[in-house]
């Protein structure tokens, strides 16, 4: 039966692939504001009635009010500006491929925020990571990281998964008081909010052709709204840990759909980066094999 639960894990991460090549579509026709606002405000039109049949309430309690809205400033403004800005810079391949750090950047925020602890394998697993990311920013030129000499829309992605951390250590602050879903519903009514006055002078959507409908269609509701359903359930059911292991095919989906949608090969220096992210994530985020036996043991005494 857990079969089942992994096969949605897969389909999440499968969505958030599709989600850098989708938004590739997008970036052509409006701003990274402008279409921030457009995703979220169709995901929340889908969220409002999935949290109302859920918990029978829309409104949170007053102490998750600030947190909410630090995760509507940095999971739904800063993320989306950093992530639409990198997509008009670099290809999708390597915004998925970055997109493979968030759960370092989550340990990250979490040591210097929270102060939770590190282990030497973890660090071990960040540091093969990030040199895959210098392998990619460079592209496979090293000795061009002292001259900073940078493709800028990787650079940006940087920035999402930085945000994306924050975004989840307020996350669990939030979620002391709320679910997930009245908690991403929130952090979405915040983030649209503030978004308004930015966009009023110039909400301005260039040419949109049906491929850009489809792609907003599916960026709101395939790669939020059931992307997030399915992970909710994934993390329910077999734990955070074991779930956090799926999106290391998040750049291994994102390449395949790129490759398919976009036309974008994989190059041997992205190759070998992305083997690096995915083996230092995947070395990051699963436990040693005498964690795992002191876990079975004290388990046990119970």
């Amino acid at each position: 039966m857990q079969w089942m639960f992994y096969a949605l894990l897969l389909c999440t991460s499968l969505l958030w692939g599709g989600n850098f090549v989708a938004g590739k579509f997008l970036v052509g026709h409006a701003g990274p504001l402008v279409l921030t606002e457009m995703r979220w405000v169709v995901a929340l039109v889908c969220l409002v009635p999935l949290v109302w049949f859920r918990e029978r309430k829309l409104l949170p309690p007053r102490a998750a009010l600030w947190p909410l809205f630090w995760m509507g400033v940095t999971g739904v403004v800063l993320f989306n500006w950093f992530m639409f800005m990198a997509l008009e810079r670099t290809s999708a391949g390597n915004v998925g491929l970055l997109s493979a750090l968030n759960p370092v950047s989550i340990a990250i925020v979490s040591f210097f925020v929270l102060r939770e602890k590190m282990s030497r394998r973890q660090l071990t697993g960040m540091l093969i990571s990030l040199t895959g990311v210098l392998v990619v920013i460079s592209r496979g030129h090293l000795a061009s990281l002292l001259q900073l000499k940078f493709n800028v829309g990787d650079l940006f992605m940087l920035g999402a998964v930085a945000s994306w951390g924050f975004y989840s250590v307020f996350g669990k602050k939030a979620m002391q008081y709320v679910s997930p879903y009245m908690s991403t519903l929130w952090a979405g009514v915040f983030g649209s909010l503030i978004l308004v006055p930015f966009i009023l002078p110039s909400p301005t959507i260039t040419a949109p052709d049906t491929a850009f409908w489809i792609a907003t269609a599916y960026v709101s509701i395939g790669a939020t709204v059931i992307a997030m359903l399915f992970w909710n359930i994934g993390v329910q059911k077999v734990g955070g840990t074991k779930s956090g292991i799926f999106l290391n095919f998040n750049p291994i989906f994102t390449a395949i759909l790129s490759f398919l949608f976009l036309g974008e090969r994989m190059t041997a220096v992205q190759l070998i980066g992305t083997m690096l992210v995915i083996s230092g994530v995947y070395l990051f985020t699963t436990l040693s094999a005498q964690t795992r036996a002191v876990l079975r043991t004290n388990a046990g005494e119970r």
